[in-house]
């Protein structure tokens, strides 16, 4: 799904902390977050990406409501114009590599559209493009 996006290129420190915020929002960096991001490493050719979003998740444990916050925006502004869009699909990928959206999951997405710039529009459409392409994806929002 991300091959005709134009994310080849793009730099693990720059997605880690969305997709370790992504699995945050599951509640845990589980075995099935793990795997995912295996899988995205493996298309994105990134050899780096497991080990960088283990690290992004330790340091997201660690911070405060606020924080976490912050630490998110700092991240955002290093995701260039023309990946946010990839980057925001990499997390949706994250959120529903369980195979349910779950109405928190669905507000978190959202979240990260807003620090990545992305507006709701054209957010929900990415969602909606996604939601299409995915095999039996559970919608509970």
């Amino acid at each position: 799904t991300l091959k005709n996006s134009n994310i080849m290129g793009i730099k693990t420190k720059t997605i880690a902390p969305f997709i370790a915020a992504a699995a945050t929002a599951q509640g845990a960096y589980d075995e099935i977050a793990q795997e995912c991001v295996a899988d995205l490493a493996e298309e994105l050719e990134l050899n780096d990406l497991q080990k960088e979003v283990e690290a992004a998740f330790k340091k997201i444990e660690k911070l405060s409501d606020d924080d976490f916050d912050a630490y998110l925006e700092e991240a955002a502004k290093a995701v260039k114009a023309g990946e946010k869009e990839a980057t925001l699909l990499i997390s949706l990928q994250v959120l529903a590599s369980d195979g349910v959206i779950t109405a928190d999951e669905m507000e978190n997405y959202f979240a990260f559209a807003e620090l990545l710039g992305i507006d709701d529009e054209k957010a929900s459409e990415l969602f909606d493009d996604f939601v299409e392409e995915a095999d039996d994806l559970e919608i509970e929002a």
